[in-house]
């Protein structure tokens, strides 16, 4: 019944824009039954009064919480019982964070083989909640939550985001690469409640124009997204002589990529107000981000327990094992992504929360076109119906041509790269048509050192292109 409700709204777009405005006009409780729950305003509450905490208030949490996990994985998560078994694992005996480190590393290749193994047999599968990404990877991953896990997560980001002033209620841009209204797809920009989304696949002097005049009707106090998407929106407008949006603009949160000096400075000469970075993954292991007086990640420890393994003197990579969803609990799961030496506190805000000053592993994935634009690419497909492929790649160095490469696993048939690269045009809208993509089948898989994947392999340097 909710299906076809669903189905019903989504049929005609003055119906959706109805209901959307309608649901913006009631009490948070009762907006967005996932994002707004008891468990939601439960963690948000926690997680300002224990950021309060010292050192060792926290770390004996985290003790506290890694045994709860690791028992409950030993007691109701097939693969981890059978880990647990061979390696002699005994969860309730552990005294440190130390003792789990007999056991392996968890990476995203395991994951995507063993992922029915990795859900607890103790959540009903009608309380499952699928989550699919191939994050910078290319690795097509489906992760499974709860909407308590949900509520958590979104909670954390509140909190982050929050440091700089935004709340629920706050008026925001999000810019993202396809638009939806009902079953139209990419449209250059949709309006919600408090929310005006825009596409950076219209990134042209003609809508950047527009833009600017929604934005300046619309009065935001944030603007959200990548890092790249929102460099390049702010070139267009310093190109444009278009040196303001709104007074009302506060600040601007960038997520999911590498943050570099440039598009920083790109931004604050544009807009002139404060940047928050934002970073957490679909995987739900680690989430971190700026404070209200740094620029550096901080960690939170509440999400999850966090482990560095040394690569060298001065970087490690990030392990984490997430304390919020226990539908598919990942334990020592490695993130690919690396930093620098942590420190176990901010001077400038006072949590003692461990604290790097930048995150390397997470390349923006955009495409240059022949009439050299900058497009995104972000694809929000369901990947378990690619359950026949290994990995895929985006290869590009030359403008408005891309080799999409493919590795294939055993009963692949050429139907499945039609679809991924149906997914990546329908991503890139209109701009589609002026790149042409070359389907390559690859027969052997080689990553970096770090196991890291690249779901784009860009040899195009986007600055060339401002």
């Amino acid at each position: 019944m909710i299906d076809l409700l669903k189905k019903f709204i989504e049929s005609n777009w003055v119906i959706e824009k109805a209901v959307r405005e309608l649901v913006e006009r009631l009490p948070l409780r009762f907006r967005y039954g996932i994002s707004y729950g008891p468990t939601f305003r439960h963690w948000l509450g926690f997680l300002k009064e224990s950021e309060k905490w010292d050192r060792d208030r926290l770390e004996a949490y985290q003790l506290e919480h890694l045994r709860a996990l690791l028992i409950y994985a030993g007691n109701n998560v097939p693969y981890y019982q059978s880990l647990f078994q061979e390696y002699g694992f005994m969860p309730e005996k552990v005294q440190s964070p130390k003792d789990i480190e007999v056991l392996p590393y968890l990476d995203r290749r395991t994951v995507q083989e063993k992922k029915q193994q990795l859900i607890s047999a103790n959540v009903p599968a009608r309380a499952l909640i699928p989550l699919y990404t191939s994050g910078t990877s290319g690795v097509p991953l489906v992760i499974y939550a709860t909407k308590e896990t949900e509520e958590k997560h979104w909670a954390t980001i509140v909190d982050l985001w929050g440091r700089i002033g935004y709340t629920p209620k706050t008026k925001v841009v999000f810019f993202t690469a396809n638009i939806r209204r009902g079953k139209k797809e990419n449209l250059p920009w949709n309006k919600y409640g408090n929310t005006l989304v825009l596409s950076s696949n219209y990134f042209s002097d003609e809508w950047i124009d527009k833009y600017v005049e929604l934005m300046a009707s619309f009065e935001p106090e944030y603007l959200i997204g990548f890092p790249h998407t929102i460099a390049v929106f702010c070139s267009h407008m310093r190109n444009r002589s278009r040196n303001s949006i709104s007074r009302s603009l506060k600040g601007v949160i960038l997520y999911a990529e590498n943050i570099y000096e440039w598009q920083i400075g790109i931004i604050r000469d544009v807009l002139g107000v404060r940047v928050l970075y934002d970073y957490g993954m679909v995987e739900k292991v680690i989430h971190a981000g700026s404070c209200e007086h740094s620029v550096a990640f901080h960690l939170y420890p509440q999400y999850g327990f966090t482990e560095y393994l040394s690569l060298n003197d001065s970087t490690y990579e990030l392990v984490g094992t997430g304390f919020i969803n226990y539908a598919m609990p990942l334990i020592r799961y490695k993130t690919g992504d690396l930093c620098s030496k942590a420190r176990k506190v901010c001077a400038k805000c006072g949590r003692y929360y461990d604290t790097f000053t930048e995150i390397d592993g997470r390349m923006g994935d955009y495409l240059i076109t022949a009439d050299e634009h900058i497009v995104s690419v972000y694809l929000d497909t369901d990947f378990s119906v690619l359950e026949h492929i290994q990995r895929f790649q985006l290869y590009q160095d030359l403008p408005g041509r891309v080799e999409l490469k493919i590795w294939p696993a055993d009963l692949f048939h050429f139907g499945e790269a039609r679809r991924i690269l149906h997914e990546i045009k329908r991503s890139l809208g209109s701009n589609a048509s002026k790149i042409r993509f070359d389907i390559i089948l690859m027969d052997n898989m080689k990553s970096q050192t770090t196991g890291k994947y690249r779901m784009v392999d860009q040899r195009l340097n986007i600055r060339n292109f401002l």
